[in-house]
């Protein structure tokens, strides 16, 4: 009976949102809830990580440590924020917080403003599709940090105030970044293509 019990309420559980998810675990401790919610956004979350330490095991610990502070201060959950931004945000901060133990943090300078044309967005996405997902994931590890971060966020379909918000930065450094990753992005996968 249990057993169905359980079944019952995870596979009801699957169809909440993650922020409804997380007022469950908010409000009642529930670890049911926050497993669900784990295997809904770990993935996303370590390939994010992963792309700013470029180191798997790190990035995984840091993944583990992210659910640990997020379940930890669950009572200050509130419904109106989107769980994921909170949870990308403590994701950030401890994955910078490594680096600078390292002392290999070197963070580009966000002030210059670069323009995109349609045409060349276009362009990436025709390379993109072109490429296989190797040669996208060491294309985009040999950006900046920051740019990594960026394009990661947008690939995985955040809005522009969602990765402001975890980035720390306005919606126009934001767009910036974005942009400029996508161009060092096209001259990558094209230098790369060619040479195939």
């Amino acid at each position: 009976m249990r057993i169905m019990k359980n079944f019952i309420w995870s596979n009801s559980q699957s169809k909440l949102g993650s922020s409804d998810l997380m007022e469950v675990v908010a409000k009642n401790d529930d670890h049911q809830a926050f497993e669900v919610l784990y295997q809904r956004l770990s993935t996303k979350l370590y390939q994010y990580v992963y792309y700013i330490l470029l180191d798997e095991q790190k990035a995984q610990e840091i993944v583990h440590d992210a659910f640990f502070t997020l379940y930890d201060k669950r009572k200050m959950y509130r419904k109106e924020y989107q769980v994921s931004t909170w949870l990308w945000t403590i994701a950030r901060n401890k994955s910078y917080d490594y680096l600078k133990k390292i002392k290999e943090l070197n963070v580009a300078d966000d002030n210059v403003i670069i323009g995109i044309e349609d045409e060349q967005v276009s362009t990436l996405e025709k390379l993109i599709e072109e490429a296989n997902s190797e040669i996208i994931i060491e294309a985009i590890s040999n950006l900046p940090p920051t740019q990594r971060e960026a394009i990661t966020l947008w690939m995985d379909e955040y809005t522009g105030d969602e990765i402001a918000e975890i980035l720390g930065k306005s919606r126009q450094a934001v767009k910036n970044l974005i942009n400029r990753a996508k161009l060092k992005l096209k001259e990558i996968l094209e230098t790369q293509l060619e040479s195939l």
